[in-house]
């Protein structure tokens, strides 16, 4: 089990606390927070429940985002800057 932190700089800050299996690289747990917003609120939450279990590839991590903000508003993000902050944990993890 490897527990890496990301911060990430995309049109706002997001930071990224995950706990992933070194070798399935499947997410096992994570958060989410920055200074952006989403709205409805909830839409964070669902986002972080619908992430666990997927494996740590781009195409896959940027669809299940573009699914689980599919009727959410965004402001400060977009689906492919969630995706490199999320996967940037793997850059972290190697440095």
């Amino acid at each position: 089990m490897i527990i890496v932190r990301n911060i990430y700089k995309s049109e706002k800050l997001i930071k990224i606390l995950l706990e992933y299996d070194e070798h399935t690289k499947i997410i096992n747990s994570i958060k989410i927070t920055g200074d952006f917003f989403l709205y409805p609120e909830e839409s964070l939450d669902e986002l972080e429940v619908n992430l666990i279990g997927t494996k740590l590839e781009e195409n896959v991590v940027k669809q299940k985002i573009e699914r689980c903000l599919n009727y959410s508003e965004a402001f400060g993000f977009d689906s492919k800057s969630m995706t490199d902050a999320i996967l940037g944990c793997l850059k972290q993890e190697q440095n």
